[in-house]
C-alpha cells in the first residue's frame, strides 16, 4: 500500500525535477498542424470546476446554456515565469512518448492567481472554456520566450526607490530599463507614466505609457495596483481632455470605458465614483456644445441623470472633499440655468446652495475658485432668502 501511495508522488517529483530542456514540449494546434510551438511544461491540471459567478445573456438563458468559464487548478513545482494575466496552454500528451515531447493544444486559460499552499506547494488558478477536455489528463505549459521578467521586476523596484526619494531622473532611467526587459507588463508602463507626469516631462509621454498599461490591464500583478492605475488614469484623462480641448473625441470615448471598468471592479472606492461623475459631466458639457437635435437632447438627459447618480454615490462615500463639492456646484449651476421657469428650478437651486455651503466648509485653498461660480452660489442663496 505504501509503495502504491508513493508512486504518483514519485512520478510527479521526477517530472518536476527534470531540467528545462527535459520539460520542453512541441505543441500543435491541431492533428494536421505541421508548425509546432515551443513550450515549457509548468505543471499538471489537478482540478476543473465552474467559476463561482453566474452571468448569462438573454439568448444563452433561453437556450439553457451555461456560459460561465471553467476555473482550473494547476499544481506546479516552481512558479518562475508564471504571471497573473498570462496565457497557459493545456496539452494532451502523446501516449507514444514517455515525456511531454509533443502534444496537441486542447485548451487555453488565463492565469488569475499564483499562490503557495501549506500541504500541496505552489498552485496556479486560471479561467477558460474547457468543456471538451473534462475527464481527460492534460498538462499545462507556457510559451518559451526570452523576456527577462525577474530582471524587469528588480529594475522596477529600484525605480520605486528613486521615485519615493524624489530622484526622478534615476527613477525614469530604471523604469525605462524595466520596460525594455518586459514590454507587455502594465505595472511597468504605469510606473513609467507616473514618473513622466511627476517629472513634468509632459503629458504626451504619460498618455502613451498609460495607454500601454490600459491595453495590457488584464496582466496587472495584483488588484491593488490595477485599482491605483484606473484611478490615476481617470484623473489623468480628465486633465488631458481639458488641456487638449473639447474636440478630442478619442479621449471622450475612452474616459467612460475606463470609468465603467473601475466601477465594475471597485464599486466601494470613493475616487472611482468621483471621477465617474467628472467624466460624465465633461461628456454632458461637450454635448451642450454640439447642437440641439432630438438625439442630442436625449443624450443630454441620460448624461445628466447618470452624472447626478454618480455624484450622489460619491457623496454617500465621502462628504468632506471640497473638489467633489466644487464639481457638484458647477453641475447644479448648469442644471439650474437649464430648468429656469420649470418645476425643477427650485430643486436644483437648493442643491447648489447645499453644496455651496459644503464647498466653503471644506475648501483648502489648493485651487482658485472662479468668480462666476461664487457669484452663482451667492445668487442662489439670495433667491432662497439666505442673504
Amino acid at each position: 500500500m505504501v509503495r502504491l501511495f508513493l508512486l504518483p508522488i514519485f512520478l510527479f517529483s521526477t517530472l518536476m525535477a527534470q531540467s528545462p530542456s527535459d520539460r520542453m514540449a512541441f505543441a500543435f494546434r491541431s492533428q494536421s498542424s505541421l508548425d509546432p510551438l515551443r513550450m515549457i511544461v509548468v505543471g499538471e491540471v489537478v482540478g476543473i470546476e465552474k467559476a463561482s459567478f453566474y452571468e448569462v445573456d438573454k439568448l444563452s438563458q433561453e437556450l439553457e446554456v451555461d456560459t460561465r468559464p471553467d476555473t482550473v487548478t494547476i499544481k506546479v513545482a516552481d512558479p518562475k515565469g508564471i504571471r497573473v494575466g498570462q496565457t497557459l496552454y493545456l496539452l494532451e500528451k502523446n501516449q507514444d512518448h514517455k515525456t511531454f515531447r509533443e502534444g496537441n493544444i486542447v485548451g487555453m486559460i488565463t492565469v488569475k492567481s499564483v499562490y503557495l499552499t501549506t500541504f500541496f506547494g505552489w498552485q496556479v488558478r486560471g479561467e477558460g472554456y474547457l468543456r471538451l477536455i473534462e475527464d481527460r489528463p492534460v498538462t499545462a505549459a507556457r510559451l518559451l520566450d526570452t523576456t527577462k521578467y525577474e530582471e524587469a521586476f528588480l529594475a522596477k523596484k529600484q525605480g520605486d526607490h528613486y521615485f519615493a526619494k524624489g530622484q526622478m531622473e534615476e527613477a525614469l532611467r530604471k523604469y525605462k530599463h524595466a520596460v525594455s526587459l518586459d514590454q507587455s507588463s502594465p505595472d511597468l508602463h504605469y510606473a513609467l507614466g507616473k514618473a513622466h507626469w511627476k517629472d513634468g516631462e509632459g503629458y504626451v509621454s504619460t498618455a502613451f505609457e498609460y495607454s500601454m498599461a490600459w491595453k495590457n490591464r488584464e496582466r496587472f500583478s495584483n488588484a491593488q495596483e490595477r485599482l491605483l492605475f484606473l484611478v490615476d488614469y481617470l484623473r489623468f484623462l480628465t486633465y488631458y481632455f481639458k488641456i487638449e480641448g473639447k474636440e478630442n473625441k478619442k479621449q471622450l470615448e475612452l474616459m467612460p470605458q475606463v470609468a465603467k471598468e473601475a466601477r465594475t471592479l471597485y464599486p466601494k472606492i470613493y475616487e472611482v465614483w468621483l471621477y465617474s461623475f467628472e467624466v460624465t459631466f465633461l461628456s454632458l458639457l461637450h454635448t451642450n456644445l454640439s447642437g440641439n437635435t432630438v438625439d442630442l437632447r436625449k443624450s443630454r438627459d441620460e448624461l445628466s441623470s447618470r452624472s447626478e447618480e454618480f455624484l450622489n454615490k460619491a457623496y454617500s462615500l465621502r462628504k468632506s472633499d471640497y473638489y467633489l463639492h466644487k464639481l457638484a456646484c458647477e453641475f447644479y449651476n448648469l442644471r439650474w440655468k437649464e430648468t429656469r421657469g420649470t418645476v425643477e428650478e427650485t430643486t436644483y437651486r437648493s442643491k447648489l446652495v447645499e453644496h455651496g455651503k459644503l464647498l466653503r466648509l471644506y475648501y483648502t485653498g489648493e485651487t482658485t475658485l472662479s468668480e462666476d461660480l461664487l457669484n452663482a452660489i451667492r445668487l442662489a442663496e439670495k433667491q432662497s432668502g439666505l442673504l
